[in-house]
């Protein structure tokens, strides 16, 4: 696909400095929509400029994400204050693919007026990402096993038996798994009906096993590799941990002096969270500890309440302008 690129950098680990031989390589750009895509309304916010992936397949090392902002949808991630916007805005020339153009050499000049203490919001983000990635990964260690049980029973009792006749290896597996449990509930005869449960997922005994397989096979499915490499760590993603942490120090970095320098010179502590050096209390306490600097760095830093607004729309309008008259 062929767009007028404003940047085209490397991004991520790459950028950050905490890449390993198992990341994969990260790009992202801004670019200007056409002229004739502004004018008729259908210009569109981003684009990717590599294929996707069928089956949404997640990335292994050697692969490649490149996606691309419109400039319009980019500036606006920068006034709420969005990570991505910023680690871009810092990019420094190592990373840039090609020479950036002068709409992009100008707002970095006036990075001033696109920081703005929005940044606080840069942990907040990471910590809900720990948090759920930790949380689906303990969810996979109760899900897997249970999984496990339910293709045995399969085997045992046929596809088409109900659940109820695996009661006493279902009763066996819920005793030790923590969002796991059998629970009787009424039924549409009012009389109760054993179901078993797995992380809020309900199946009725007089369901069959298949059924019940199938059910828990797509949830474990739904949460993913990055789920399932946490669960293999007892329940913790150390990568999503390690975000966070980057996250933080890196709103803090922009809250006390304005700007983000990459590679992060914490890029080495960072990395040790990423491959599971640290320990989990320790990075959960750190990543406590890091809202609370952040929301102080916050209330005390010097930057604006909000972005410049009136540079951000000229920088749109001055952009759309130069396209739309160069397509008519």
């Amino acid at each position: 696909m062929m767009v007028d690129l404003l940047v085209d950098m490397r991004f991520g680990s790459h950028l950050y400095g905490t890449a390993t031989p198992s990341s994969d390589m990260d790009y992202k750009a801004v670019y200007v929509p056409e002229g004739r895509d502004i004018l008729l309304g259908r210009a569109r916010d981003s684009v990717v400029l590599t294929p996707p992936k069928p089956g949404g397949e997640k990335n292994g090392p050697g692969d490649v994400d490149h996606d691309a902002y419109s400039l319009q949808r980019y500036l606006e991630l920068v006034a709420e204050g969005q990570p991505v916007a910023f680690d871009m805005l810092f990019a420094p020339e190592a990373a840039m693919m090609r020479p950036p153009s002068p709409v992009w050499r100008e707002m970095q000049a006036n990075s001033h007026r696109l920081v703005s203490r929005q940044a606080g919001s840069f942990l907040r983000y990471g910590r809900q990402q720990a948090t759920k990635f930790s949380l689906r990964g303990a969810r996979v260690v109760t899900a897997q096993p249970g999984l496990a049980v339910l293709e045995a029973a399969e085997a045992t009792y046929g596809a088409l038996a109900k659940l109820g006749e695996a009661r006493a290896e279902l009763t066996a597996y819920v005793a030790d798994a923590q969002n796991a449990v059998l629970l009787d509930l009424a039924s549409a005869n009012g009389q109760p009906l054993t179901h078993l449960e797995i992380c809020g997922k309900r199946v009725p005994f007089t369901a069959s096993i298949r059924t019940a397989r199938e059910i828990v096979q797509r949830l474990v499915a739904d949460y993913g590799q990055r789920a399932l490499q946490a669960a293999r760590n007892e329940g913790v993603d150390w990568k999503g941990m390690s975000h966070a942490v980057r996250i933080g120090r890196e709103a803090l970095e922009l809250l006390e002096t304005g700007r983000i320098v990459f590679p992060l010179a914490y890029a080495p502590e960072i990395l040790a969270i990423k491959q599971g050096q640290r320990s989990y209390d320790a990075v959960a306490a750190a990543i406590e500890a890091l809202l609370a600097e952040v929301e102080a760095a916050a209330a005390r830093s010097f930057l604006p309440d909000e972005p410049d607004k009136a540079f951000i729309e000229e920088l749109v309008v001055r952009s759309h302008r130069a396209k739309v008259l160069g397509a008519v």
